[in-house]
């Protein structure tokens, strides 16, 4: 008996001590990331904001920002959508289990990467311009640098960029043609540099920008009026670049005649951010009396 009760007793307590060893730990609450975003408007010729109509490529604003990525490095990326005015992604903690300060960075368009030639990492989005100016990007882009999750319990304010500048396009004839009728058949823009990286962290954002691409601005014939009439592709959203080099090719009829063209040089440049307006005129010096 007494060696029956010897092992019992020795049975019990082994039991006891392993129920004791393997009670779960409480798991900590997970550390949800948020996002706050805002926007930094267009501005005009004049540094001031612009206030921009809804049209055909469109440019856009936080409120109609549908979805954009971020990424915490190259390959760690969120992408979120907005759902009923709430931003969500998956996934949704934080990238970091400490409290060490890290950096951010978001975009609409294009593909993050970081500069290989540079060891500690420069990112930077590799974009192309669409093919077509009727489905042009309003690239927008944001950082968040050297941010920990108890700064803003775990809430990203991103405060996002136009990267590129807002082109749109006008069309008249001038009251010297005013008798003549004249029909735009077709307007193209070409020479245009439509590839490029912008980078986050350097103070020349666009970089390696090239190309020379040719973007029709519309889509049937416009008979013109001594009004200026916006053309039907809307606002195009171009790299910054310089306009020497870049020609507006306008073919036209007058007076039911013959198809003829006329080339327009530009001058100045375009820089990201801005809403520029190139006024076509044609007038006696492209149709002459």
């Amino acid at each position: 008996m007494k060696k029956i009760f010897f092992f019992t007793f020795l049975t019990a307590a082994f039991l006891a001590a392993c129920s004791s060893d393997d009670q779960d730990e409480p798991k900590p609450e997970p550390r949800l990331i948020t996002v706050e975003v805002t926007e930094n408007p267009l501005l005009d010729a004049n540094g001031e904001p612009k206030q921009l109509p809804t049209r055909t490529a469109a440019a856009t604003t936080s409120e109609s920002l549908s979805a954009f990525s971020m990424n915490y490095t190259a390959g760690y990326k969120y992408d979120f959508t907005k759902t009923d005015g709430s931003w969500n992604t998956n996934p949704y903690t934080w990238p970091v289990q400490d409290n060490s300060k890290i950096d951010f960075y978001a975009y609409n368009a294009g593909t993050f990467q970081w500069d290989p030639s540079n060891p500690s990492g420069n990112p930077y989005l590799s974009f192309t311009m669409d093919a077509s100016a009727f489905n042009q990007t309003d690239l927008l882009v944001a950082t968040h640098k050297a941010i920990s999750f108890n700064d803003a319990g775990g809430k990203v304010s991103l405060d996002f960029d136009h990267a590129c500048a807002a082109v749109k396009f006008n069309i008249s004839k001038t009251a010297g043609v005013r008798e003549k009728s004249v029909i735009v058949k077709s307007v193209v823009l070409s020479g245009v540099k439509n590839q490029g990286g912008y980078y986050y962290n350097v103070d020349t954002k666009w970089q390696g920008v090239k190309g020379s691409a040719s973007y029709t601005l519309t889509t049937g014939d416009i008979t013109l009026t001594t009004e200026k009439q916006p053309l039907p592709c809307g606002y195009l959203f171009l790299i910054p670049q310089p306009k020497e080099g870049l020609k507006l090719t306008v073919t036209y009829t007058v007076n039911n005649g013959t198809e003829q063209s006329h080339d327009f040089n530009l001058a100045g440049s375009w820089e990201a951010g801005v809403e520029y307006f190139v006024n076509i005129n044609m007038g006696t010096a492209v149709i002459p009396q």
